[in-house]
């Protein structure tokens, strides 16, 4: 499994940072796990050619987590022509809220755009034991505390035989302690240094919590600009930490 950060900032793009969104790759096939309002510039940035996306998975239905895909479907539509399905897979509420966003930014484009290729919403209920199955990858979620108008939720994806977690957004939730447990490769959001921040997590609060998460490796990610002025003071034998465009393989 090939994971590269295709973003890696907070909601406000801290530190030149571009939205939530990663590629990952397995057994010849490749998902986003988020699409945040600036993925499709980070995608074109990297080389990164939208169209060998099957499948993206979303965490929550903020607009840097997943803002990004009215743009990456009509860039689909209009530009580049693409012809094979896409699917899109997130919590309860997701059709409804890409539908708004597309008529928003783009009125009328739901109802008089003939699509040339299919692209479907599948909505994931958090918290069932069972694994849903998209192609090469299975996921898992589970609900976090991150108010956003639908359930915000932690997915835990298995492909090629690894698993890669994330937390999504959320402030402190024991349930991350098995969402992410044995994981891999796991991605966990860190806004703040040692100040906590309604409904995000802060770097103290993990390295308290760090001994109970058992992932093989633990990666930080979504930091506001009191974490990315700290970033020096990060215990590396804890914790790793994201950057856009940085890759990891396990």
């Amino acid at each position: 499994m090939r994971a590269t950060v295709i973003g890696s900032g907070d909601a406000f793009g801290s530190g030149g940072r571009f939205h939530s969104a990663m590629m990952i790759e397995a057994d010849g096939e490749a998902c986003l796990l988020d699409c945040g309002a600036t993925t499709q510039t980070a995608l074109h940035q990297r080389g990164i050619d939208p169209n060998t996306i099957g499948a993206i998975f979303l965490t929550h239905l903020h607009g840097d987590h997943f803002g990004g895909i009215p743009f990456l479907l009509l860039d689909a539509q209009w530009s580049t022509h693409r012809t094979r399905p896409l699917v899109i897979a997130g919590p309860p509420g997701t059709r409804q809220r890409i539908v708004q966003a597309l008529e928003v930014f783009y009125p009328g484009s739901v109802a008089r755009t003939p699509w040339n290729f299919d692209w479907q919403v599948i909505e994931v209920e958090p918290g069932s034991n069972r694994n849903a199955a998209f192609g090469a990858f299975s996921i898992r979620t589970c609900e976090v505390i991150h108010p956003s108008g639908a359930p915000a939720t932690a997915i835990r994806l298995t492909a090629g035989g690894k698993v890669l977690a994330h937390s999504g957004d959320t402030q402190w939730t024991d349930a991350l302690y098995d969402i992410l447990g044995g994981a891999d490769l796991a991605f966990i959001e860190c806004h703040s240094y040692d100040q906590p921040t309604p409904m995000h997590i802060d770097y103290a609060t993990l390295v308290e919590k760090r001994p109970k998460l058992t992932a093989a490796r633990l990666v930080l990610t979504h930091m506001g600009p009191a974490m990315l002025k700290k970033i020096d003071k990060v215990d590396r034998t804890l914790f790793d930490v994201a950057s856009d465009g940085r890759v990891f393989t396990v």
